[in-house]
């Protein structure tokens, strides 16, 4: 844009002059030179005008479409977080990527008490992850999200070769929590989508 406006603005300083003597400007040799700059100068206002209009009344969304929540986010935006041991892996009927686990709770992280013995939730499949299958009987740390397009987050005692340990998790979750009582779920994720 400034090339075009550079262009023009020396197109008119030139063609002011009024000489007919001397080497003849550049923009008078090539007459399209100054059309082209202002259909380039244009087209340029139109795209950031266009651009402005999308983003009218989005709240920013546009914005936030690339980020992603922070830990203390994650939390204040999790319903269910739990430890539990796996009672029954299912093949997820809709997605070919995906299972569904049944976990006996053994500790409620978020809410501090919960009313069901078992939940159920849906993750990505182990096998998926690159990790070994989840199995009956094996203890996790499970982050439900409160969208139901969104997997949950397990987190395996050994890690299962990630360094996402559940021991690591914990404790990075403990020392969250207070803060994440105090913060909002971000609008860019209740809303997405919409």
């Amino acid at each position: 844009m400034r090339l075009a406006l550079g262009t023009i603005r020396e197109a008119a300083k030139d063609g002011g002059s009024g000489s007919a003597q001397g080497p003849r400007p550049v923009w008078m040799k090539r007459p399209g030179t100054i059309a082209g700059a202002l259909v380039a100068a244009a087209a340029i206002g139109l795209v950031f005008l266009a651009y402005g209009f999308a983003d009218d009344g989005s709240d920013g969304s546009r914005q936030d479409q690339g980020r992603a929540l922070t830990d203390v986010e994650r939390i204040a935006c999790s319903p269910k977080i739990v430890e539990g041991d796996v009672a029954a892996i299912q093949e997820h009927p809709e997605q070919a990527d995906a299972v569904k686990v049944t976990l006996t709770v053994t500790d409620w992280i978020k809410p501090k008490q919960g009313t069901q013995r078992q939940i159920q939730f849906t993750t990505m499949s182990a096998n998926w992850k690159g990790e070994p299958a989840y199995s009956a009987g094996e203890h996790l740390l499970v982050v439900v999200m409160d969208r139901p397009d969104e997997p949950a987050d397990t987190f395996r005692v050994d890690g299962a070769g990630t360094s996402r340990t559940l021991a690591a998790v914990r404790s990075r979750i403990d020392k969250d929590l207070p803060a994440a009582t105090k913060t909002e779920c971000p609008a860019f994720w209740r809303n997405r989508g919409e």
